[in-house]
């Protein structure tokens, strides 16, 4: 025989008997060990499984109601707030809006008058939404309660809803940084001056803070504001809102506003009852009052309003219709009736 059948017949004869030589395997580890997804020699038990402890007491009766129902409150007050266009709310939004609103005022005897609104906030490319454009009228109107905004449309000023408040039919130009938020107050700075001549700059913060308490949304805000026409002001307002149910939400709104000019605050205090019956359409009725702190002055204003908007367009172009009477103690409180209707366009990226 040839050396090299004989060795190859000696390898042959060796690895036979080392096969028979190993235990037979299980058809279906042999099946695993074809797949690559074990080998005969790992015969490990697998970890134990980790039993599932039940969720505290306190988390399934206090912390879930309590985050669903503050996840609720603040999601109907944000969709009301949005359709209103609310101007403290949209002041405070972010993303880029273009507010346009149009409105012309009916009063008894025949009287008319019409005005047209601009207001912007514009967030300038690259800086996360922390860095705005503001363009408004007004330099305080950003800032006011949606009763103010009415009432002022209404008879043409301010001082109506504010016997402090200065009469300033100007646009303001503004470049508004959103500072910090710290133990969840958000604090933002705004800095700009009047279009036109002369020169009149302001500056302006604020600082807000929502919490939720039960089945109530709060809000609580600070305004302070310097003008170089008209020195110092602080406004301070706190607003409570709550969902009645699918349809109905209560809101009491109080604000008071301090001034340099002035020795005493304005105060507004205003109570609203929403009605949504479907998206396209809201209705709020609002009983105001508003006077000075100092009672020797004798002005106080009432007012009872009802507004009802409706989404014509799209969710850009809305119609509002706001029936009201006004008392005011300067003409004896005698009733002031007007109708306004305003036509209202938005522009953004969440309007598109």
């Amino acid at each position: 025989m040839k050396p090299w059948a004989f060795l190859l017949a000696a390898l042959a004869f060796t690895d036979s008997a080392l096969a028979a030589a190993q235990p037979l395997l299980d058809p279906q580890e042999q099946e695993q060990i074809q797949d690559g997804r074990s080998a005969p020699e790992l015969r490990e038990s697998p970890p134990p499984v980790k039993e599932q402890r039940p969720a505290p007491i306190r988390e399934e009766l206090l912390d879930r109601p309590h985050d669903f129902l503050s996840r609720r409150v603040e999601a109907y007050s944000r969709k009301l707030d949005n359709f209103f266009s609310d101007p403290n709310r949209a002041y405070d939004s972010t993303g880029s809006t273009l507010q346009i609103r149009s409105h012309v005022t009916f009063f008894e005897g025949g009287v008319r008058e019409s005005k047209a609104d601009v207001h912007a906030n514009i967030s300038l490319p690259n800086t996360e939404d922390r860095l705005k454009l503001v363009v408004q009228r007004g330099v305080e109107a950003a800032t006011q309660t949606a009763a103010e905004r009415d009432i002022k449309n209404a008879t043409g000023s301010t001082q109506v809803a504010a016997p402090g408040a200065p009469q300033d039919n100007n646009y303001y130009l503004g470049l508004k940084a959103l500072a910090a938020e710290v133990f969840g107050v958000a604090l933002s700075a705004e800095a700009g001056a009047k279009f036109g001549r002369p020169i009149d700059p302001y500056v302006r913060l604020r600082a807000f803070r929502d919490f939720n308490f039960s089945q109530w949304q709060i809000r609580a805000s600070e305004t302070p504001l310097w003008k170089h026409s008209e020195g110092y002001s602080a406004a301070s307002e706190v607003n409570f809102t709550r969902p009645l149910d699918e349809l109905w939400q209560l809101r009491f709104t109080s604000k008071a506003t301090w001034r340099s000019t002035t020795s005493y605050f304005d105060l507004a205090h205003i109570g609203a009852l929403y009605y949504t019956p479907d998206p396209r359409t809201a209705t709020t009725f609002e009983l105001g009052a508003f006077a000075p702190s100092d009672r020797s002055l004798k002005l106080a204003v009432y007012s009872v309003t009802l507004r009802v908007r409706r989404q014509i367009y799209r969710d850009w172009l809305y119609l509002e219709v706001t029936p009201q009477i006004l008392y005011q103690e300067a003409n004896g409180f005698s009733a002031t009736r007007s109708l306004m209707l305003n036509l209202e366009m938005l522009f953004g990226d969440r309007y598109l």
